[in-house]
C-alpha cells in the first residue's frame, strides 16, 4: 500500500533529486520520508522531531507502510542527531523562518547540502539570511493545500545569484504561465476568425 501525500508534501517530494539521502526535520507523521522511501526516489531517510509523539506516529506509519528498516528516526531539536555524512538533502518544512535559521545556525553542515525549505513566516528575512550566505532559490513553487497558499523553495549554492527580495524563480514560472495562455488565446482567436468568414 502507497502512502498518499498532500499537494504542499507532494510539491516537496518533486524537489527530492533521485537517490538523495534525506532528513526531513519536525517530520511529525513522516509520510514525506515514508513516500520517498517508498517510491524508490530515496535509499534511506532521516526523520527528525523534538517530541516523542510525533516519532512514534512516524515509527508506527514506517512499519505499516512496511519502510521502517530504511527510517531512522531522530529525537532532537532540528539537525543536532543527524550524521552530516548520511545525508544529501535536508527539508525543512512547516515551521516559521525565524526557527529554521535557527535550525541551520546550529548546523553550519548543512549549508552545504540540497535545502528544500517551505517557510511559513519571516519570508523576507529569510531571503536576506540566505544571500549573507551566498544561498540563493534556484526554483519555487506556490501550491495551494487546505484552504492556504504554500511557499516551497529549492535552495542552490554557488554560482547563481544570490537570493533577492523577490523569488526570480516565481516571476520566470509567472510569466512561462502567462505566455502559454497567451498563445492558446491567439490560437483560438485565429480559429474563431477563420470560422466566421
Amino acid at each position: 500500500m502507497m502512502i498518499t501525500l498532500s499537494p504542499r508534501l507532494a510539491c516537496i517530494a518533486r524537489y527530492v533529486e533521485q537517490g538523495s539521502r534525506v532528513v526531513d526535520v519536525g517530520t511529525d507523521h513522516a509520510y514525506l520520508p515514508i513516500w520517498l522511501l517508498q517510491s524508490g526516489v530515496s535509499p534511506a531517510a532521516f526523520a527528525s522531531d523534538v517530541r516523542q509523539g510525533p516519532l512514534r506516529n512516524a515509527e508506527r506509519d514506517a512499519e505499516k507502510y512496511g519502510v521502517r528498516d530504511r527510517l531512522t528516526l531522530l529525537l532532537c531539536d532540528g539537525l543536532a542527531l543527524c550524521p552530516p555524512e548520511d545525508v544529501d538533502t535536508v527539508v525543512l518544512a512547516g515551521m516559521g523562518g525565524e526557527t529554521m535559521m535557527g535550525i541551520l545556525d546550529a548546523a553550519p553542515w548543512a549549508l552545504e547540502k540540497r535545502l528544500i525549505l517551505q517557510p511559513q513566516t519571516k519570508k523576507p528575512e529569510f531571503r536576506e539570511w540566505l544571500f549573507r550566505r551566498g544561498l540563493y532559490v534556484s526554483d519555487a513553487s506556490l501550491v495551494y493545500d487546505t484552504g492556504r497558499i504554500y511557499l516551497v523553495w529549492k535552495i542552490g549554492a554557488g554560482a547563481e545569484a544570490p537570493c533577492g527580495p523577490i523569488d526570480r524563480a516565481l516571476i520566470e514560472k509567472a510569466l512561462e504561465r502567462m505566455r502559454a495562455d497567451l498563445n492558446e488565446l491567439e490560437r483560438i482567436h485565429r480559429e474563431a476568425s477563420q470560422w466566421q468568414r
